[in-house]
C-alpha cells in the first residue's frame, strides 16, 4: 500500500528570519560548513523544544541548547560551532519565538535599584558583526600564537565542571568530615578544576609559530600534546597575555551592551546583555 502524504505537511512552521553568523564557519570543524558560512535559517520553537529546556540537567550538560538548535536551524554539529555563534542563534530563536522584545532586570550602580528593563533584540541582531579570519598574540619569548574562540562544547565543559566545583565545595561546608579530609577534598577539587581550564585555553591555540634565529629556521608547532604541555609550563603573564586576547575574541560577533537609565534615581548605565539559558527563554507568562 503506498504511504498516503501528510495533508499536514504544509503547515509546518518555516523560517521566521534569517542571519549571519561571526565565525562563518571559519573555526569550526563542522563537515557541512555551507550550512553556517551563508544565511541561516532560523525557525521558531516547538511546544517540544520548549519542554526539553526546561530540563535543568539537560541544560546544565548542554544538550538540551544541543537539542533545541539542532531543531531551529538544521546545524547537526552544533557543539562544533564558537560560543560567538551560539550566543547569536539563541538570540535569534528567542525572537522569532517570543518577538522583540527581552525582559532582564539589571541593577543600578547608583542606588542599587533592581530595574526591570526591555531590550529590543532586533537591533541587537543588527549589529552581527564578522569575525576576523584569524588571531594571534606575540608573546614576551617572541613565539606567535594563534587563537580561535571557544567552541560550544569548550563553553560547556567549563561550565559544568564550575557548577560541580561549586556544588562539591557545598557540600564540603556542610559535611561532618574534619578539617584535614576538607582540606584534601578541596585540593583535588581545585587541581581538577585548573587541569580543566588549561586543557580548554590549550583548546583554543590553533599553532603556535617559533621564530627564525640564525641558527634554526622558523618553526609551526600545531600538534595539541605539545601546546598543552607548552601552555602548562609557560609563566603567568604571557598565559595572561593568551587568556585576555581570548576573552575579547569571545565577546564578539554581537553588542551585548544596552543603556539603561534607572526608575528610582536616573542615573543612565550600561547593563550586559547575558546568554544564560535557564532564564534566556523565560518570558514572564
Amino acid at each position: 500500500m503506498a504511504k498516503t502524504a501528510n495533508p499536514l505537511k504544509g503547515y509546518l512552521r518555516s523560517p521566521k528570519l534569517y542571519i549571519t553568523l561571526p565565525s562563518g564557519g571559519k573555526f569550526s570543524n563542522i563537515q557541512s560548513i555551507s550550512d553556517i558560512s551563508a544565511e541561516l535559517p532560523i525557525c521558531a520553537l516547538t511546544s517540544m523544544d520548549e519542554t526539553i529546556l526546561r530540563n535543568p540537567d539537560a541544560l546544565l550538560n548542554g544538550e538540551s541548547l544541543v537539542k533545541v538548535i539542532q531543531s531551529c536551524t538544521g546545524i547537526k554539529d552544533v557543539y562544533e560551532l564558537t560560543s560567538n555563534d551560539v550566543d547569536v542563534i539563541l538570540l535569534a530563536i528567542r525572537y522569532a519565538t517570543y518577538g522583540n522584545d527581552l525582559e532582564i532586570v539589571a541593577a543600578c550602580p547608583e542606588c542599587s535599584n533592581v530595574n526591570d528593563v526591555t531590550v529590543n533584540i532586533e537591533p541587537i541582531l543588527e549589529t552581527i558583526n564578522e569575525l576576523e579570519d584569524s588571531y594571534d598574540v606575540t608573546l614576551e619569548s617572541g613565539l606567535q600564537c594563534f587563537i580561535k574562540p571557544y567552541t560550544f562544547k569548550d563553553s560547556q565543559r567549563a561550565a559544568l565542571a564550575a557548577f560541580r566545583e561549586t556544588s562539591e565545595l557545598n557540600n564540603l561546608i556542610n559535611d561532618n568530615a574534619d578539617d584535614l579530609a576538607k582540606l584534601a577534598t578541596f585540593n583535588k577539587s581545585f587541581i581538577a578544576m585548573a587541569e580543566l581550564n588549561i586543557e580548554i585555553l590549550s583548546s583554543a591555540v590553533i599553532k603556535v609559530i617559533i621564530p627564525a634565529t640564525d641558527e634554526d629556521e622558523e618553526q609551526e608547532v600545531k600538534n595539541y600534546k605539545h601546546i598543552l604541555e607548552w601552555i602548562k609550563g609557560i609563566n603567568k603573564s604571557e598565559a595572561d597575555i593568551i587568556i585576555n586576547e581570548l576573552n575579547t575574541i569571545n565577546d564578539l560577533g554581537v553588542t551585548r551592551e544596552t543603556t539603561v537609565t534607572c526608575e528610582k534615581c536616573t542615573h543612565e548605565y550600561e547593563t550586559r546583555l547575558e546568554f544564560n539559558p535557564s532564564t534566556f527563554f523565560e518570558t514572564g507568562s
